[in-house]
């Protein structure tokens, strides 16, 4: 019994926090590329999907701004473009979406030796400019996600605030790093792997509630959205609470729904759209 109560709350947090199809993959529509890198920071060769608007040709000179979206928990760099029509509304802007794939790691630099926050910012940033025609410059690149995700872009953004001039952050699991957050609590899934004990140094290098005490007027501008009926609604709140006492260039919004696909597809075009407006 012991185990199938294991299982049952490991399902139950994959489901939770990204609600990902373990059906095949569709078609890719015909601005998707499915690409790969080999990282030097975690020693291995990882997949990555970019979603090109209708003016990206390759007889052109022009070059784009860049977002990379990440995934939650149980995701995959897969999720974004077989869960949600980012690849029709990319085709009617005029940014890059990238998707990585950031396995179950928070994308932080773990307790575990995983390098993720020096694959994120790094390596894959080098690669994507390599290989796409994109705006190399901080101006022009920014990082959002989802839930592990969209916590994962408020730590690579306010530790990197020269490399990235937006955050953009919907649903995000930013208790993480604390004692009884709300991921641990309800999922029961030890984390203590990629975040070591609680008070560890790197929990406490990745608190977001920490690096949002310091932020300077460099930082780039920070967007979240929660919904109204999703568990992290609290700390969130509390977020976007430091930010205002700090001076930080930010904005925070509710909207109906949950910690589910349906929020988080409808909400990625206000993500773009905030994006846009940072950019320089």
């Amino acid at each position: 019994m012991k185990s199938i109560g294991r299982l049952a709350r490991l399902a139950f947090a994959a489901v939770w926090l990204v609600a990902p199809l373990r059906a095949q993959s569709p078609s890719l529509a015909s601005n998707v590329r499915e690409d790969r890198i080999a990282s030097a920071a975690l020693h291995r060769t990882l997949p990555y999907r970019v979603v090109l608007p209708s003016g990206y040709d390759a007889s052109s000179a022009a070059r784009f701004p860049v977002l990379y979206l990440l995934h939650g928990y149980g995701g995959t760099f897969k999720n974004w473009t077989d869960l949600t029509s980012i690849a029709a509304i990319v085709a009617a802007r005029h940014e890059i979406v990238v998707t990585p794939d950031g396995a179950n790691s928070w994308y932080v630099n773990g307790a575990n030796g995983e390098a993720w926050a020096d694959y994120l910012t790094h390596d894959l940033v080098a690669d994507v400019e390599r290989k796409y025609r994109v705006r190399a410059e901080r101006g022009a690149r920014g990082v959002a996600g989802l839930s592990m995700g969209g916590y994962g872009a408020i730590v690579a953004g306010l530790e990197h605030a020269d490399e990235y001039v937006f955050v953009g952050s919907v649903s995000g699991a930013l208790d993480i790093t604390r004692e009884h957050d709300v991921f641990t609590t309800q999922s029961h899934v030890d984390v203590s792997p990629v975040f070591g004990a609680i008070a560890s140094p790197v929990r406490r290098g990745n608190d977001v509630f920490v690096l949002a005490a310091a932020v300077t007027p460099a930082a780039p501008y920070i967007y979240q959205v929660e919904g109204s009926g999703d568990p992290w609604r609290a700390p969130n709140r509390e977020f976007a609470s430091v930010l205002d006492a700090h001076g930080a260039r930010h904005e925070y919004h509710e909207a109906p729904g949950t910690h589910d696909w349906t929020f988080w597809g409808r909400e990625v075009t206000g993500v773009l759209d905030a994006f846009e407006r940072a950019v320089r």
